[in-house]
């Protein structure tokens, strides 16, 4: 995998809205300047680009746009790295308007979560490294500023650039709904013990490289050119959580037997498994996770859950296509080389 350069203060960031277009909505515009100013104030300088406050109905009707966004964005020498405004529902629609070889041979850092699992696929098919983490209105746009847990997690990965970094746990934990309104701009969510990193099966120690994202979008594009191929799976840790439509047990039991049936649990080393929003269905997801990895003889399988990235906050950054250990002993994920070239 190509690795992009790391981020130093004072770098460029562009900021793209290649899912949702909801960042340039009258009443969300606000937010979107709030998580601006969050960026600058860590270094920073965030770059718009033509669709980034568009609108909602104008970035929906342009997917080629959004495209042009990214490519423009990885073009320009000037621009570092690429963070989303926020996740969606149909940025897989960018795909047959992006030039993976720009993409390729213009690595940079690329961060976003949810459906931008989508466009994680496209800079993985380009065989570069990007990275499943906070965006701009979820997390940098946090009510009293972005959490400092957020925060240094994604300065240890991109800035500092650790070649042996083990994940902090995540003490306290929140997916509280406060209406994205002007007048919740300061008040903090509430914060609840989180439980500790657990160890669904497995022991000792297991590693491989990263690779997954969101389930349903994963979900949506088994069966397209998009879906992650047979070797991204071989020897990988596969990163899986689930969006705030927070799906059935059902879902997640039919969508992991449906790895199985295609041959892909069999070929990955471990899964970490993130938190659910508003914890539902915590002990059901544990249930039926192992439910499905005994129909396939896996019981040995290595599985983390509870794990902190994905649809709750504050998060991790973690960097696809990069070694990483499941410790499964000491409870803990840590990346075994560095996540950008320098």
């Amino acid at each position: 995998m190509i690795k992009p350069n790391s981020l130093k203060k004072g770098d460029r960031i562009a900021a793209l809205s290649l899912s949702s277009g909801m960042a340039g909505d009258k009443d969300i515009l606000w937010r979107y300047e709030q998580g601006k100013k969050q960026l600058e104030e860590m270094g920073f300088k965030v770059v718009e680009y033509p669709l980034t406050l568009a609108g909602s109905d104008i970035v929906y009707h342009n997917p080629k746009k959004r495209a042009d966004d990214l490519h423009q964005a990885l073009l320009d020498k000037r621009i570092k790295g690429i963070i989303a405004t926020i996740g969606g529902i149909e940025s897989y629609r960018l795909f047959e308007f992006v030039d993976l070889e720009v993409i390729k041979n213009n690595p940079k850092i690329f961060i976003g979560y949810s459906d931008a699992t989508s466009v994680h696929q496209m800079f993985q098919q380009a065989g570069v490294v990007s990275f499943y983490g906070p965006a701009i209105l979820t997390d940098f746009a946090e009510n009293g500023g972005v959490f400092d847990f957020t925060r240094e997690v994604f300065e240890e990965v991109l800035i500092k650039n650790n070649a042996n970094y083990t994940y902090p746990h995540r003490k306290e934990w929140t997916s509280e709904f406060l209406a994205w309104d002007f007048s919740n701009k300061d008040k903090r969510r509430k914060l609840q013990v989180n439980e500790e990193l657990i160890v669904l099966q497995g022991s000792q120690k297991i590693s491989g490289k990263l690779m997954g994202g969101c389930l349903e979008v994963l979900s949506m594009l088994r069966g397209t050119k998009l879906y992650p191929k047979k070797e991204l799976f071989q020897e990988a840790i596969l990163l899986l959580e689930t969006s705030e439509l927070t799906p059935e047990p059902s879902f997640v039991e039919i969508e992991l037997r449906t790895m199985g049936l295609m041959g892909n649990l069999q070929l990955i080393n471990g899964i970490v498994f993130g938190k659910p929003m508003d914890n539902k269905y915590f002990n059901e997801y544990q249930e039926v996770i192992l439910k499905v990895l005994k129909e396939f003889n896996l019981e040995n399988l290595p599985v983390f859950y509870n794990a902190s990235f994905g649809h709750t906050e504050p998060k991790w950054t973690l960097p696809l296509g990069v070694l990483a250990e499941m410790d499964l002993e000491n409870k803990k994920l840590k990346i075994l080389e560095k996540a950008t070239k320098s």
